[in-house]
């Protein structure tokens, strides 16, 4: 393991967990693509160290959100069934049988609907980010976004990001949460279904013919975890005391879509 790239992995993970803490993203989505630019040969192994250091980036961000109130521990409750199930599938799908372009191209037009969604909402500033809105929790809606957040554990297992991407938008647009608050959730919601996902992957490397052997890359997982945790952490406390909440929307809205440029560079 060359040192120098170890340092280079922990400064840009460590930058990564930082912001991404703020915003009820696990960091996967630039997780992976540094991995394998740092050492890491395949996405079969990047895959799930990301999701390792997704649970840390989201559990460190789940406790200084809880600590000011901005964690809905019973909603993500009732959520977090589905996006368990999706993460199984997920993976299961990376692993056997993706049709890697495809679905690049699907994850590309949801993408590109939430973050039309949410600016034209920015800019009319059409409802308080601030607030919760009680009449839009029904039982039907929390019943469609127990549903939807399928298609995020689905995105956790498949690409080794934590789902925020997804769940964050369900909980500010169908639930009406105010976005600290849908953050906070959603971090929650990142630590079951990234734990699901990486234990898949360990089940299949189990089952191979050739029995299961501990991938050498995996030793980066205890090394880069606490890294990923202070800067989470770190980064979190900061951006509750400092960045405004239409700030912390705008710079959500700009991740979605450079995550869906960046895979629309893959496509293309």
């Amino acid at each position: 393991m060359d040192p120098l790239l170890l340092a280079l992995q922990a400064i840009l993970i460590f930058g990564v967990a930082f912001i991404y803490s703020n915003l009820g993203l696990g960091g996967g989505l630039l997780f992976v693509p540094i991995l394998l630019s740092t050492s890491v040969p395949s996405s079969d192994l990047a895959v799930p160290i990301s999701l390792t250091l997704t649970i840390a980036t989201a559990a460190s961000s789940v406790v200084n959100h809880h600590r000011l109130g901005l964690v809905d521990v019973h909603l993500g409750g009732v959520l977090v069934a589905g996006a368990l199930v999706g993460a199984l599938v997920g993976t299961f799908f990376t692993l056997r049988v993706l049709d890697e372009y495809t679905f690049k191209a699907f994850f590309v037009a949801v993408l590109l609907a939430f973050g039309g969604y949410m600016v034209r909402d920015w800019v009319r500033n059409a409802r308080s980010v601030d607030e919760d809105t009680d009449s839009m929790m029904t039982r039907p809606r929390v019943a469609a976004t127990a549903t939807a957040t399928t298609g995020s554990g689905f995105l956790s297992g498949s690409m080794g990001i934590g789902g925020g991407l997804l769940n964050v938008p369900l909980l500010v647009y169908v639930l009406g949460r105010k976005t600290r608050k849908a953050i906070g959730t959603s971090s929650l919601l990142i630590i079951p279904t990234a734990a699901v996902g990486f234990a898949a992957y360990l089940a299949d490397l189990a089952i191979q013919p050739t029995g299961f052997r501990w991938p050498e890359e995996f030793l980066l997982i205890p090394i880069l975890m606490p890294i990923v945790f202070v800067g989470a952490y770190v980064g979190s406390r900061w951006g509750l005391r400092r960045l405004k909440t239409r700030s912390v929307a705008l710079i959500f809205i700009l991740v979605l879509f450079v995550a869906a440029a960046r895979l629309l560079y893959d496509i293309v």
